[in-house]
């Protein structure tokens, strides 16, 4: 079966992919726990990683389409599918059972930072820059052909991760 992409209505990608997986469909609306600093101190929010669109995987038919049509926020089916690379990077940053990816831990080495553990350890070659002071990675990826950039939450070494989910600024 093949990977089509969904435009649905921004805010609401979790949810659409939720029903249509209670449909017997595959369907994945990428999420992280992304670092933001608020307040003075480092914290955490989720963030959708493709904000108004859902990956649906699916036998094209008029069946389906009709249902698919059928769920309110469901914009439009894009032309095009996904290439065999583009549903491979969709199932990455998808996590593992659906949740919200953590940020990969990075270090700094000669000016430079290195990815240590984390997603971007599968995304090294497709970096186009990392952020030390916003706590952003930049990766480019393609999406049914057409290139697409990502930001993708990072750590550093001295950040430790407390029972709230804070983390120390460092």
């Amino acid at each position: 079966m093949l990977w089509y992409v969904i435009q649905v209505k921004t805010g609401e990608e979790t949810g659409i992919a939720g029903k249509l997986q209670d449909l017997g469909f595959r369907a994945m609306a990428p999420t992280e726990s992304r670092p933001i600093h608020t307040g003075g101190a480092w914290g955490r929010k989720e963030y959708v990683l493709f904000p108004g669109y859902v990956f649906l995987q699916m036998q094209y038919n008029a069946g389906n389409y009709y249902r698919l049509k059928g769920i309110p926020g469901v914009a439009k089916l894009l032309d095009g599918t996904l290439s065999y690379l583009e549903a491979e990077w969709i199932l990455l940053l998808s996590g593992r059972k659906g949740e919200p990816l953590e940020p990969t831990l990075v270090r700094e080495a000669d000016g430079r930072l290195e990815v240590q553990e984390g997603i971007l350890e599968q995304f090294k070659s497709r970096i186009i820059r990392m952020d030390k002071r916003n706590r952003r990675a930049v990766i480019e990826l393609s999406i049914c052909g057409e290139k697409k950039e990502v930001q993708l939450g990072i750590r550093l070494p001295e950040e430790t991760d407390t029972g709230s989910g804070q983390a120390a600024d460092g």
